[in-house]
């Protein structure tokens, strides 16, 4: 376990979208989806972030908006042939990986600030998945949330 600690935290942004299986357009319904998370499984479909080390800070934005946080529980799992197969089977969709997070840190924020204007404050160019962010940057984009970093 002390070998999983030496690595330096990440933070990050996951980019959610209709083809997450979320209803284009329904902010509403992503921000239930992580209000109800607990510490269930967040599967990913094709990409995986690489070493995302156990207790990183992930922001979660959808429809250009971030809307909440979480930090890891886990290290990022990529799933065999066969619990592909199986994971499919259960939920009907197909998933290469799982990550868990940590109950009590996964909160929906009070705003949402938009992804440009985050951009134009801080000089942020989110890419499509898993942006990198630093802690500064990441403390900044709570603060614009109305929560406390």
């Amino acid at each position: 376990m002390v070998g999983l600690m030496s690595e330096e935290l990440q933070y990050r942004v996951f980019s959610l979208s209709s083809e997450d299986h979320f209803p284009e357009g329904d902010l509403q319904f992503a921000m239930n989806w992580l209000r109800n998370k607990g510490d269930r499984q967040y599967y990913f479909q094709k990409l995986k972030p690489r070493n995302l080390p156990i207790g990183s800070f992930i922001l979660f934005s959808f429809e250009s908006q971030v809307f909440g946080r979480a930090r890891t529980g886990t290290l990022v799992s990529r799933f065999s042939e066969a619990e592909q197969r199986q994971v499919e089977a259960e939920t009907g969709f197909h998933y290469t990986g799982i990550v868990r997070f940590v109950r009590e840190s996964i909160e929906v924020f009070e705003e949402q600030p938009l992804k440009k204007h985050i951009s134009d404050r801080l000089g942020i160019i989110f890419n499509r998945n898993f942006t990198k962010l630093t802690r500064a940057q990441y403390e900044a984009i709570v603060r614009m949330a109305g929560a406390t970093p």
